[in-house]
């Protein structure tokens, strides 16, 4: 008679067997876990961003320029400087943005060409003025969306953004007077050309409407007395719309903006204006 104990598997067969069936099991798991590399960096986390905008500003002149000692006001807006200028007013404007996580550097310049007639005293021939607005330094932004994740937001409504800056304003100014003097003679008072640079602070807020609308508040203020600049501001709103142009996360945008400056109170460029104005601008991040 077989004895039964012979077809039963031994306790070593046993183990074997458990050994195996646990080590396939293992391996079976470990194939259909996914892996996630811990140490490598995810596409697209670079913490640097680029903006550039082009803008047009059409700004009307309010306050007096002088020219070798001598001092014109005047008061017109665009449509005016247009319609009174010896020729077709000159400018242009732009603003580059370079940022690093949540730090950036910003250049922001204008030029602007006016030969106008003026409105001061009985008699005058015209105010030449050729004004440079460049304002650049640090930003920081205290909360809101990196320009570094910009892409991440494409179609979707973003938290609302604070920066605040810190930096500087160069102004360059270059004025000359002409006079109308008795029998129709004319005088034409030497240019003078004088560039102040001082200290500015300010801040920018902005907040969506919707996914692709928004509002962007900017404000500044300035001089200290530094370099003969009294006192220099600056105010604009815009409301603008985002798109892509070229797969490029771009914006348009329509605004007013306005800058007042007083510098050189006693000196030869003495100068008290403010320059305000609608613009429209196009900006692309990269």
């Amino acid at each position: 008679m077989p004895n039964p104990l012979q077809n039963k598997p031994s306790c070593h067969h046993l183990a074997l067997a458990f050994l195996a069936a646990a080590l396939f099991t293992a391996s079976v798991r470990s194939d259909e876990t996914p892996k996630i590399p811990a140490l490598d960096k995810p596409v697209g986390t670079s913490p640097w961003g680029f903006n550039l905008t082009t803008y047009l500003w059409l700004p009307g002149i309010d306050g007096s320029l002088s020219g070798d000692q001598r001092t014109g006001s005047v008061d017109v807006n665009f449509i005016d400087i247009v319609n009174k200028s010896r020729r077709v007013p000159l400018g242009f404007m732009g603003r580059f943005e370079a940022h690093y996580d949540r730090f950036a550097f910003y250049l922001d310049g204008n030029y602007i060409n006016l030969q106008l007639n003026p409105v001061f005293g009985r008699v005058s021939e015209g105010i030449n003025s050729e004004l440079g607005l460049m304002d650049y330094g640090l930003m920081y932004r205290v909360f809101g969306v990196k320009a570094s994740e910009i892409r991440d937001y494409q179609g979707k409504k973003r938290p609302n953004m604070l920066d605040v800056y810190v930096g500087a304003r160069t102004l360059w100014l270059e004025n000359s007077v002409s006079f109308s003097g008795p029998g129709g003679f004319i005088q034409l008072s030497p240019s003078t050309n004088h560039s102040f640079t001082s200290p500015l602070i300010g801040g920018r807020i902005a907040f969506d409407l919707t996914p692709n609308l928004y509002v962007l508040t900017n404000v500044n203020f300035g001089g200290f007395g530094v370099q003969g600049v009294d006192f220099t501001g600056g105010l604009m709103g815009e409301i603008g719309y985002r798109t892509t142009l070229f797969d490029i996360p771009t914006s348009v945008e329509a605004g007013y903006k306005a800058v007042r400056y007083r510098v050189d109170r006693d000196g030869p460029t003495a100068t008290s204006a403010t320059l305000n104005g609608p613009f429209i601008g196009l900006t692309g991040n990269w």
